[in-house]
C-alpha cells in the first residue's frame, strides 16, 4: 500500500509500505543488517587511535555504553510502552532511555556519596530483566519488523560519514589537556562542571564554591555518571568518547522520527542526510546533543500515545522523563515541543469540534517538565530580552552595512537599522535577513506540510509544523547576549528533517522509479549551483555604501534567480511531461537538502585538507599553568577549594577582564573561591551595564576578588582565616594573574613551583 492509497484511512495511521514482512527473519538476513553497522564502529575506534586515545579506554567506554545505557534502556522503552520492530531503532531511543535511567542513578548514587558504586545501578536493572518472569520477553521483539538492508546501510553510511567529520573537523581541532597550547573557553567551563558533578548532588558552581550552579547541566551530569562507571578522566571523555556515540544515537532517533510520521522506510535515510550538515552532535555544545536525542525521542512517544497508540500507556511516562532531561540539557528544547503540541490541538479541536484531551495532557506533561527544569536546573537564562532578528548582530559586516554596533541582548522590540531612519540601514537589515533565511531553507520546508492536500488532514503534520513555528519564533524574537537564541533552530532539525523527508514521500507515492530519479538527480544539479552560486563576497570599509548592500545582496539575487528558472523551467516541462502533478514539492526540498550537504562536503574537504587546531589567544594558556593545574588537581582532594586570580582570559585584562578564565575549576578540575563569572545568572543579567558586555563586568562578588587579591599581594593572617571560612586549602600563584607576594611563604606551605607559579597549601587549624 502506499501513500496515495491512505486517502482512505484515518491520516493519523500512515501506512508503513516498505517493512519486511513481521515473521522472524533468518539468520543470514538478520547478519546482514548487523554488517553495515560495523562501519561506524570501525570508523569511531580508528579515528580515535588516530587522535592518541589508548584502545584501553575507547573498549571500557564502549562496553559502558552498550552495557550500561543501551541495553537497560531497551529493555525499559520494551517494558514501559513497546518496540518499533527492529534492533536499530531500538537502540536509539532506548539509548535516550537508557541514558535517562542513568541520570537517576547517578543523583542517587552521588547524593548519598556513593559513585563509585554507580554500576550497581545497571546492573539491577540488568538483573531484573533476566530474573523476573514477566520482564524476560524484552530480551527479544515479540513482533518482528526488521527494516529492509537497504535502510540498514543508508544510516550505516551516514554515520560513518558523520563520525568521520565529527572526528577529523572537530575534536582533531581540540586537543584535551594537557595536550593543546588553546583551548576553547566553553570547553573548560564544561570541563569544570563534569568534574564538579561527580561530587555532589546538588551541584556547586565551581567558579563560585558555595553557591548553586545555575546551567543545563544534565550533559555534563551524563558525562560524569559514565566517569564514575568507567574510571576513564572526565577530560578523556568530554574531549573524545562522549559525543561519537551520541552523534550515531542523534541519527537513530531522527530516522525513528521520520519513519514514524510518514510510514515510508525510506524516509529514515532522507531524514538522516537532512541531519547530517547540521551538526545536532557537537562537541562544542553537548547540551544541545543530548537535548536534540531526548526531546526527539519524547516526541516519537508522545506521537504514538496521542495518535498512534501501538504501544503500552508506559509511554506517557517516559516521554515525561525524557522531557525534563531535554529541558534540563538545553532550554530551547521543550518550546518546540508545546509549539507542536499547541498548533496540532488547535488543529484537532477546529476539525472535531471538541477539546483534544490527549493533547491537553501531553502539553500539560511537556509544559511541567519545562517549568521544573527551568526551577531546580536550567540556567544561562539571564539578561535575555526581545528583539526582532538580534541574532544578525552576530552576522560579519552587521555593524558596518546598518551602523548598530549595539551590545547583543539590550535594546528594545525593534532593532536600531528599522527606527533610525537611515533607508540603507533598512535595507541592510532586510538583506540579511533574507541570507538568515536562505542558510536555514532546510528548516522552512516543513511549512509546505500545510499546503499539501494530504498531509495537512494529519494533526501529525501540524504537530511538526508547531516545532518549526516555535523554533523560528524563538530565534527570530528572543535577544539573549551570547546569541542563544540560535539553538531554537538547532534544537528542531530532527522535526525539519521529518517533515521534509514526509514532503518527499507524499511527493513519490505511487510513482515508478523514472520520476522520483529525474526529480533526484535535477535536485542534485540545482543543490550543488545554488550552493556555489551563493557563497558571500567580503563587504569592504573601503566601498561606497550601495556597493556593499550589492556584494551583501548578490546571495539572494543568485537564489531568485535560480528560483525563477526552477519554476519557469518546472512549468516547462509540465506541458511536455504529462502526470507529474504533486512532484513539484519534492524538488525544491531536494535542492536546499544537495544545497546544505555540499556545503558540509566543502568545508570538511578544507578542514581535512589543512590544519584548523585550536589557536585563539584568548584561550592561550602556558606549559608552566597547564602543568601546575594538572599537579594540583593529582595532589588536592575532589572537594577542596582553591583561592587563584585566574578569573581574566590571556587577553583583556584589567580594566576589561574577560571573566571566562577557567584553569583552576576545568584543568584542575578544583572549586575555587573565585575564578571565571561570565556565565553566570549574576553576570549575565549586568549585560550591557555601562555600554559592556556581560563577559567583562565587574565580579558579582567584589568580597571575594577583593579577598583574593590581597591574599594574593599582601597576604596577612587575618585575611587567610577568612580564606579559611571560605573553605580555601589551596593558593594558585600565578604573577601572570597579577601581582603575587613571596611573604605568602610565611602563611602558607609551599607544595609546588613552576617557573613563576606557586601553589601553596593552607594547614588545617
Amino acid at each position: 500500500m502506499n501513500v496515495v492509497d491512505e486517502q482512505a484511512r484515518e491520516p493519523t495511521e500512515p501506512a508503513e509500505q516498505s517493512v519486511t514482512s513481521r515473521a522472524h527473519a533468518p539468520g543470514l538476513a538478520q547478519g546482514a543488517r548487523f554488517v553495515p553497522w560495523l562501519a561506524p564502529i570501525a570508523a569511531a575506534v580508528a579515528g580515535l587511535l588516530a587522535l592518541g586515545v589508548p584502545l584501553a579506554p575507547i573498549a571500557g567506554y564502549g562496553a559502558y555504553f552498550g552495557g550500561c545505557v543501551i541495553v537497560p534502556g531497551v529493555l525499559l522503552l520494551r517494558a514501559a510502552w513497546s518496540s518499533t520492530g527492529n534492533w536499530a531503532e531500538d537502540i536509539g531511543l532506548g539509548a535516550a532511555v537508557g541514558m535517562t535511567y542513568q541520570l537517576l542513578g547517578w543523583a542517587l548514587f552521588t547524593a548519598v556519596g556513593l559513585q563509585s558504586w554507580l554500576i550497581v545501578w545497571p546492573l539491577v536493572a540488568l538483573a531484573a530483566f533476566a530474573v523476573v518472569p514477566r520482564l524476560r520477553p524484552c530480551w527479544r521483539i515479540a513482533a518482528p519488523a526488521p527494516l529492509p538492508v537497504a535502510w540498514c546501510w543508508g544510516l550505516a553510511i551516514c554515520a560513518t560519514a558523520l563520525i568521520v567529520y565529527t572526528t577529523f573537523a572537530t575534536l582533531a581541532d581540540h586537543k584535551p589537556p594537557p595536550d593543546g597550547t588553546s583551548y576553547y573557553q566553553d570547553l573548560l567551563y564544561h570541563l569544570s562542571m563534569v568534574h564538579e558533578l561527580t561530587r555532589s548532588v546538588p551541584p556547586e558552581l565551581p567558579q563560585v564554591a558555595g553557591l548553586r550552579l545555575d546551567y543545563h547541566w544534565l550533559a555534563n551530569a551524563d558525562m560524569a555518571g559514565a566517569v564514575d562507571i568507567t574510571g576513564i578522566s572526565p577530560t578523556l571523555v568530554l574531549f573524545r568518547l562522549w559525543v561519537l556515540p551520541q552523534a550515531v544515537i542523534a541519527l537513530l532517533v531522527c530516522a525513528a522520527l521520520a519513519r514514524q510520521v510518514s510510514g515510508v522506510w525510506w524516509t529514515g535515510v532522507l531524514a538522516a542526510v537532512v541531519v547530517l550538515p547540521t551538526t545536532v552532535a557537537s562537541l562544542l555544545s553537548p547540551s544541545l546533543t543530548l537535548s536534540v536525542v531526548t526531546s526527539t525521542s519524547a516526541a516519537v512517544l508522545i506521537i504514538d500515545a496521542v495518535f498512534r497508540r501501538t504501544g503500552r500507556q508506559g509511554a506517557w511516562l517516559l516521554a515525561a522523563v525524557l522531557a525534563v532531561v531535554a529541558g534540563g540539557a538545553k532550554p530551547s528544547a521543550l518550546p518546540l515541543l508545546l509549539g507542536g503540541i499547541g498548533l496540532a490541538a488547535l488543529f484537532v479541536l477546529v476539525r472535531d469540534r471538541k477539546p483534544p484531551w490527549r493533547l491537553i495532557a501531553a502539553g500539560t506533561l511537556v509544559l511541567g517538565a519545562l517549568i521544573s527544569t527551568l526551577l531546580f536546573i536550567a540556567g544561562s537564562t539571564s539578561g535575555s530580552g526581545f528583539q526582532f532578528l538580534a541574532v544578525a548582530k552576530f552576522e560579519s559586516a552587521y555593524g558596518l552595512i546598518t551602523g548598530d554596533t549595539s551590545l547583543p541582548g539590550t535594546g528594545g522590540l525593534l532593532p536600531l537599522p528599522l527606527t533610525s531612519g537611515d533607508s540603507a540601514a533598512a535595507t541592510g537589515f532586510w538583506i540579511f535577513f533574507g541570507l538568515i533565511l536562505l542558510s536555514k531553507g532546510v528548516l522552512l520546508t516543513g511549512f509546505a506540510l500545510a499546503g499539501v492536500r494530504l498531509t495537512r488532514r494529519d494533526p501529525v503534520a501540524w504537530f511538526l509544523a508547531g516545532t518549526l513555528v516555535a523554533a523560528w519564533l524563538g530565534m527570530l524574537l528572543l535577544n539573549h547576549p551570547a546569541a542563544s537564541e540560535v539553538y531554537f533552530l538547532r534544537n528542531v532539525v530532527p522535526f525539519a528533517a521529518a517533515a521534509a523527508s514526509w514532503l518527499v514521500a507524499v511527493a513519490f507515492a505511487g510513482r515508478g522509479l523514472r520520476a522520483p530519479a529525474v526529480v533526484g538527480i535535477s535536485a542534485a544539479v540545482l543543490g550543488v549551483v545554488l550552493q556555489l552560486t551563493t557563497k558571500r563576497s567580503a563587504i569592504s570599509a573601503a566601498d561606497s555604501r550601495p556597493d556593499q548592500l550589492e556584494a551583501l545582496a548578490r546571495p539572494l539575487l543568485a537564489a531568485a534567480v535560480l528560483a525563477l528558472l526552477l519554476v519557469v523551467g518546472w512549468l516547462l516541462i509540465g506541458r511536455l511531461w504529462a502526470g507529474q502533478s504533486g512532484l513539484g514539492v519534492a524538488l525544491p526540498v531536494l535542492v536546499v537538502v544537495v544545497a546544505s550537504l555540499t556545503g558540509m562536503i566543502r568545508y570538511s574537504y578544507n578542514a581535512f585538507r589543512t590544519d584548523n587546531t585550536y589557536r585563539v589567544a584568548s584561550g592561550a594558556l602556558s606549559p608552566d599553568q597547564l602543568a601546575a593545574a594538572q599537579w594540583l588537581g593529582e595532589h588536592s582532594s575532589p572537594t577542596d577549594v582553591v583561592l587563584t586570580g585566574s578569573w581574566c582570559v590571556p587577553v583583556l585584562r584589567q580594566p576589561g577582564c574577560d571573566a571566562r578564565g577557567w584553569l583552576i575549576s576545568g584543568i584542575a578540575g578544583r572549586r575555587t573561591l573565585l575564578e571565571g563569572w561570565a556565565y553566570t545568572e549574576q553576570a549575565l543579567a549586568t549585560n550591557g551595564v555601562d555600554g559592556k558586555p556581560y563577559r567583562v563586568q565587574p565580579s558579582p562578588w567584589p568580597d571575594r576578588a577583593e579577598l583574593t587579591i590581597q591574599i594574593l599581594a599582601a597576604p596577612t593572617a587575618q585575611l587567610l582565616e577568612q580564606a579559611r571560612g571560605y573553605g580555601v586549602r589551596w593558593i594558585f600563584a600565578d604573577p601572570s594573574n597579577g601581582p603575587t607576594s613571596p611573604t605568602l611563604d610565611d602563611f602558607a606551605l609551599l607544595r609546588y613551583q613552576a617557573g613563576d607559579i606557586r601553589i601553596y597549601q593552607l594547614e588545617d587549624r
